[in-house]
């Protein structure tokens, strides 16, 4: 009897098991729906994983319970699969104390890079160099708070020393394009942004569209370029980081070309900020190998037709990204605290992003009047554009 009701409740068990699995199997899939819908968990993509250690308390980012609330909100959550560059008016304690204008201006900060490019008499190296330039940016792309959306009309003005002065202006509200220039003896750059995004519940995907063109005085030689995509994780739950991945082109009037290649991060950080091209000439033979990390530095060496380094030949550093302010709250760069400021350049127009009530206060760490100051200056804008529309 007790055998028969050990057999019978093993099998109770055993099906008892099978149930409870296909039920976790549901479960599961629902929340996988779920997920994908955005209406109720996210998933969360930590690239140092492999870093955790047990007993070790788990970095979930700041403002954990706040982003959750906000983003995970259904008011959020019907724009899934949608571009949101200018449909959402985020919460200030998701910004930071800057403006888009001024993020774009922090391509500024190693134009030695372009001197030394248009200095350079051998046409692959004078790519390799300008090539660098391209990927310096990318040293202060780690920060994932959120500038603010520049005004119909507003600048940012900027000089840096060595000649260099650079002017950008917000051209369109809707949808939002900036237009920058800058120049000094050795280039001129122009660029034209206008980015879009794919809000995708705990991520943000960045689609940098636009032109930029880079012209080198002493050649003439003008250079376009269109970067890498971007993706920012676990804006919802987790720790926020960013990401940038696929090809960054680069072409040249003459006819030559670089592409490099901006490894997407894999499992446990695998690959992460790692980027390797070549710079190929007009016979689109390949002349120069370049790669890096596109946070930490970029390196150069000579290579043959197939890529492979030429023997003996020395590997060159060609860009190494200046020392990050150790605890900054912001993650700014020392060059970022400089676009702050107005020293080097006349008073700046009654337009400049540094006159913006809103970026002011936030940088002040005045959190209240940098919200209402921002809701002011939105509602001005909506105003303006009715009234636009009218005619």
């Amino acid at each position: 009897m007790a055998a028969e009701q050990q057999e019978a409740g093993s099998g109770t068990t055993w099906i008892g098991s099978l149930y409870n699995l296909g039920g976790s199997m549901i479960s599961y899939a629902a929340g996988q729906i779920n997920s994908y819908l955005g209406w109720e968990e996210f998933d969360v993509v930590d690239p140092d994983a492999d870093a955790a250690k047990k007993g070790e308390t788990k970095d979930e980012g700041l403002y954990q319970a706040e982003r959750k609330q906000a983003w995970g909100s259904k008011q959020f959550q019907q724009y899934i699969g949608m571009d949101v560059t200018s449909l959402l008016s985020v919460p200030v304690w998701i910004m930071e104390p800057f403006t888009i204008l001024q993020k774009a201006a922090e391509i500024m900060e190693y134009t030695d890079l372009l001197d030394k490019a248009d200095q350079s008499d051998d046409p692959n190296e004078r790519f390799a160099w300008l090539a660098a330039y391209c990927v310096s940016p990318f040293g202060s792309a780690e920060r994932a708070w959120k500038p603010f959306n520049p005004i119909l009309g507003e600048t940012f003005e900027l000089e840096i020393g060595n000649g260099v002065r650079y002017l950008a202006e917000q051209v369109s509200h809707h949808p939002p394009v900036c237009a920058a220039h800058a120049e000094n003896k050795h280039f001129m750059y122009d660029l034209v942004s206008a980015p879009t995004t794919r809000f995708l519940g705990n991520s943000l995907e960045v689609y940098p569209y636009g032109r930029t063109r880079i012209t080198l005085r002493k050649s003439s030689e003008v250079y376009s370029l269109v970067p890498p995509n971007a993706m920012v994780h676990n804006i919802v739950l987790g720790r926020t980081w960013v990401d940038a991945f696929g090809p960054l082109s680069i072409h040249c009037s003459s006819g030559a070309k670089c592409i490099l290649e901006f490894t997407a991060c894999g499992w446990f950080g695998y690959g992460r900020y790692e980027f390797a091209g070549y710079v190929t000439d007009v016979d689109d033979k390949k002349r120069i190998k370049l790669s890096g990390k596109w946070n930490a530095y970029c390196d150069m060496v000579p290579c043959d037709e197939e890529g492979n380094p030429v023997p003996d030949a020395q590997l060159k550093r060609l860009w190494t990204c200046t020392e990050k302010p150790k605890g900054d709250y912001y993650s700014f760069t020392q060059f970022a605290h400089k676009l702050n400021e107005c020293g080097g350049i006349r008073t700046p127009l009654p337009s400049d992003s540094r006159r913006r009530p809103d970026r002011s206060a936030l940088y002040a760490k005045e959190t209240s009047t940098a919200g209402s100051e921002k809701y002011r200056l939105e509602e001005m804008q909506r105003a303006e554009c009715r009234e636009r529309e009218k005619h």
